[in-house]
């Protein structure tokens, strides 16, 4: 089974940082780690010193399943089923092994189901010293699914039927359809919780058992660091856990200081108060401002998640028509001018996407060939608006029969870079007459899937490529049945121009910083 190319899980596996973060989108020092999670054998006095990690947001919760954007935090407090090495290869974390299809532990039955049977390391314990059990996971499953939880990320939960405990080493899963990663459960899915601690407050008050502090500063997590200290707002400091399954980390402590503002992060790296951030918090920017300034560190740049420009197919009753026809959204992909934000944001450090795959998976060339392309093209994108009926009056703005303008409303993230590109794409489209203006989300509107959904136009997205991103069906669609906790948009096929071919923008660069 090919597993597809290391940039494929860029953000969903254990790899590099303090034993695990690795080709995430973001800043690392590596002073002192390796490429993969691996048991420490250096003595004391031969450990890495505490290195400081700045955030420009604090995580609300450490629980997984809670924080729907929060990977780098995960990887240090909570531990999983396995993780992919550098390679892109499964390896195990939490199992003894992968489950195989020579060995018997990863089936496939005739109606497309599968059962994979993890055998878990007899060491692996909780924070608290508590053993890991296969009902650690069956109560994660339970509590996951439940309808008064409020889980952000349980992509593997929603494809399982059963979970079993054999007994307390052997856990047993039944998927209900086929599934690329059932024998190799990584980063952020499906990790276990700890029954014994929180199982009597899930059955004795709801309440406190979903606003409690065991998510937060209480958290005894499965991982290789416990919170020690937390105050809010300011810093959280972690502290190695000595009975850490793969063995106890070679830093001993991290401290995590939040610090919301990026050039500030930068600055706390030029003065090494701070050797670490990610580009979750600064931005290519910030990259080339510690360039530019001769850092001693080092500034790693690295293929990001692609954006792509999405059209609404659902009324909610704020639709704007336009989007309805497929001459207008082709139009408006033939007007972007995508090397332009390349080269004018990114140095051209960067590459314009056509199609949401990875350039390094051995598919690419295939895919490259056969998908259609939306390059740019300011006067076929102005045909394509002439036959849909549309006149440029003297404004330059496009209008319709009923002198109604063409505008397009755009929803994209706040953060500076997507402001800039979402500036280049809101020019190209006045370039050929079509009118529109952006609408950054605010960090309430971020957490609303539900308004997420319902925008009126076209959303600036992004998305990470992974096989949970590929949405194919309507299943996967944000929808009220599913609590909105779906794609906002549903890929389908060229002649809705609503597949990634006709809908990808510019993809952009992480940047990776290491102290020295």
């Amino acid at each position: 089974m090919r597993w597809g190319s290391p940039e494929d899980r860029t953000m969903r596996r254990l790899v590099g940082l303090l034993l695990f973060v690795g080709l995430v989108a973001g800043c690392s020092s590596t002073r002192g780690t390796t490429s993969e999670p691996a048991a420490s054998d250096a003595s004391p006095a031969a450990r890495q010193r505490a290195i400081v990690i700045a955030f420009n947001e604090e995580p609300s919760v450490l629980e997984p399943s809670l924080l729907p954007m929060g990977r780098e935090f995960s990887a240090l407090t909570t531990a999983f089923l396995t993780y992919f090495d550098s390679h892109g290869q499964p390896m195990p974390y939490l199992a003894t092994e992968v489950p195989s299809l020579e060995k018997g532990s990863w089936v496939t039955l005739p109606d497309g189901r599968m059962e994979t049977t993890y055998k878990l390391k007899p060491n692996a314990t909780w924070q608290d010293g508590q053993p890991i059990t296969a009902d650690d996971f069956v109560f994660a499953y339970k509590v996951r699914l439940d309808p008064d939880y409020p889980a952000q990320v349980i992509n593997a939960e929603r494809l399982l039927s059963a979970v079993e405990a054999i007994d307390d080493h052997t856990l047993f899963l039944r998927w209900k359809e086929p599934y690329l990663y059932a024998g190799a459960v990584h980063l952020p899915d499906f990790s276990p919780m700890h029954r014994t601690v929180i199982e009597p407050l899930y059955l004795g008050d709801r309440a406190a058992f979903i606003d409690g502090p065991h998510w937060r500063e209480q958290y005894v997590g499965s991982g290789p660091y416990r919170v020690e200290r937390w105050e809010p707002g300011i810093e959280m400091d972690l502290r190695a856990q000595s009975g850490f399954a793969l063995g106890e980390p070679k830093i001993s402590e991290v401290h995590l200081r939040f610090i919301p503002e990026a050039n500030t992060i930068v600055a706390n790296l030029l003065s090494h108060s701070v050797d670490v951030s990610y580009s979750i918090s600064i931005g290519f920017p910030q990259g080339e401002a510690l360039e530019q300034a001769g850092w001693d560190g080092k500034v790693a740049y690295w293929n990001g998640n692609p954006r792509i420009i999405e059209f609404q197919t659902r009324d909610w009753g704020n639709l704007e028509r336009p989007v309805l026809d497929v001459r207008v959204r082709r139009a408006a992909l033939y007007a972007i001018d995508r090397q332009s934000i390349a080269d004018g944001i990114y140095a051209g450090k960067t590459h314009p996407a056509y199609f949401w795959l990875s350039p390094t998976d051995p598919a690419y060339p295939a895919v490259d060939r056969a998908v259609p392309k939306y390059e740019f093209d300011a006067n076929r994108a102005a045909a394509l608006l002439a036959e849909a009926g549309w006149t440029r009056g003297a404004d330059g703005v496009q209008r319709d029969g009923a002198g109604q303008p063409l505008f397009l409303s755009i929803m994209n993230q706040p953060t500076s870079y997507d402001q800039q590109e979402g500036s280049v794409v809101v020019a190209d489209w006045k370039n050929v007459g079509i009118s529109s203006e952006l609408h950054p989300l605010t960090t309430v509107e971020i957490r609303d899937n539900e308004l997420r959904s319902k925008y009126p136009g076209v959303v600036y997205n992004r998305r990470a490529l992974t096989l949970e991103n590929m949405v194919w069906t309507s299943r996967q669609v944000a929808r009220p049945e599913n609590r909105w906790s779906g794609q906002i948009a549903m890929a389908t096929s060229t002649r809705r121009s609503t597949t990634c071919g006709s809908r990808c923008s510019a993809a952009w660069t992480s940047t990776s910083a290491r102290g020295t």
